[in-house]
């Protein structure tokens, strides 16, 4: 009796919800917000650093391989040609992502506790914080356990970012609560670049949340808080960097970027603040990197072998704590040239081109170009309710695509996986409450 009780109460939760979430998604606009989009960010972002490193305000900015300016213009008008044609259907999908409206449930409360009280573990196996410069933050954490952390925390945090901008949701204030609790684990890890990348996801899920477009104000605000953020970056950077130097200067004269990023005379006799140097060098740097082995590197693709193959997709295409594993070789053999050894992010391109030459560079672009049409079929078809979230993920990558490769940052790229995870476990659940009533 007691059983078939659970049973009808889980069943009738369900339903209640899952009425809930008719009536909810029938109210949806059938026209979403059609600004972000993964091949939007990836042309727009590359388009970006190739107007600034155009400026030539470094110099390590030198004239682009011409083979290489053709390869990304071909590239950036792709993207925007497979913007165009997927924006409006996967803007709908967005908008019609089924929200729960009755807020969080004490079982969200318990898994933040549960992420704290990982983190916390993960102090003690460390002796030690990071933030608090009691270990380095490459050692610290617990193998394995803190990479699923580190992912599931993201995942999770995304997600009640996406109930928390929902307009019609209650229990706001839990949310950010729990949100707070969840971000602790990350931030004992000094897990900047995690951060960076959770907030950038945040801020897609805010726009993507909005049917109708920002307003003037809103955007105005957004652009004055950006520059804000960038300069405050400058700032922070040149803080960090005076202290390791043991230089005391005004935070804003940034002499020691100005050197170290070879900032030229034209850079120098502008009216742009000294501070803002640090964005400007740390965008166009991969792309003088990449440059640069270009020039200096000759692959010949006709070497190619099935071998090489096989080590080029695992490499490129999936997480690097499996390829590290696999092929732990592979960060020495293919070990980028740079332009100075302060900066070391070279693009998403350079280890294509060092593996396979032209080839690799022309193979990277057909996946990078057919990865978000296939995983989003895949995540309408098996776990849509979870669509916005796979949407932001893959946005967030395709920003960051002329920095790093980020189908292979393992923080990032596994939580590509968790939407299927989590709507196996949903279906699970469902399931067997409906065996359970049978019974």
């Amino acid at each position: 009796m007691a059983t078939l009780l659970i049973g009808e109460s889980c069943c009738l939760n369900n339903t209640s919800n899952d009425t809930e979430n008719m009536v909810h998604k029938m109210k949806l606009k059938s026209k979403g917000n059609t600004l972000m989009n993964p091949f939007f960010l990836f042309a727009m972002a590359f388009f970006v650093v190739l107007i600034l490193y155009s400026l030539r305000l470094s110099e390590f900015n030198t004239i682009l391989e011409k083979r290489l300016l053709i390869f990304l213009v071909v590239t950036i008008l792709l993207n925007f040609i497979l913007y165009v044609v997927f924006r409006k259907r996967w803007a709908f999908q967005i908008n019609n992502t089924v929200i729960n409206q009755n807020g969080l449930s004490k079982g969200y409360g318990n898994i933040s506790v549960t992420f704290l009280l990982l983190g916390l573990a993960e102090a003690i196996y460390s002796h030690g914080l990071p933030i608090l410069g009691q270990v380095n933050y490459k050692d610290y954490g617990m193998p394995v356990i803190h990479v699923i952390l580190v992912c599931c925390d993201s995942f999770y945090i995304l997600f009640l970012a996406k109930n928390f901008f929902n307009k019609n949701v209650s229990q706001r204030g839990k949310i950010v609560w729990n949100m707070i609790i969840s971000a602790i684990p990350l931030l004992f890890a000094l897990s900047r670049g995690t951060i960076v990348i959770i907030l950038i996801g945040i801020a897609i899920l805010f726009i993507t949340s909005r049917s109708d477009r920002l307003r003037t104000r809103s955007s105005l605000m957004i652009v004055f808080l950006l520059c804000m953020g960038l300069y405050l970056f400058g700032i922070a950077g040149n803080y960090r960097m005076n202290h390791d130097y043991m230089k005391d200067e005004n935070l804003n004269q940034s002499s020691l970027i100005l050197s170290i990023g070879k900032a030229n005379d034209k850079f120098e006799n502008s009216k742009i603040p000294a501070p803002f140097f640090w964005t400007y060098i740390y965008t166009t740097s991969p792309l003088s990197n990449l440059n640069m082995n270009i020039q200096s590197v000759s692959v010949d693709s006709a070497s190619y072998t099935p071998r090489r193959g096989t080590e080029y997709a695992v490499v490129n295409f999936l997480p690097d704590f499996i390829s590290k594993r696999i092929y732990p070789l592979y960060t020495s053999e293919f070990n980028p040239w740079l332009v100075t050894p302060e900066f070391t992010a070279s693009s998403a391109l350079v280890v294509p081109y060092l593996m396979l030459g032209w080839v690799g560079l022309y193979i990277f672009m057909v996946y990078e170009l057919m990865f978000p049409i296939v995983y989003f079929w895949l995540v309408i078809k098996i776990a849509p309710s979870y669509f916005d979230i796979a949407f932001t993920l893959v946005s967030t990558m395709y920003l960051l695509m002329p920095f790093a490769n980020f189908f292979a940052f393992s923080a990032l790229s596994i939580q590509l996986f968790l939407p299927f995870i989590c709507a196996f476990f949903r279906k699970s659940k469902k399931g067997l409450s409906q065996i359970t009533l049978k019974e």
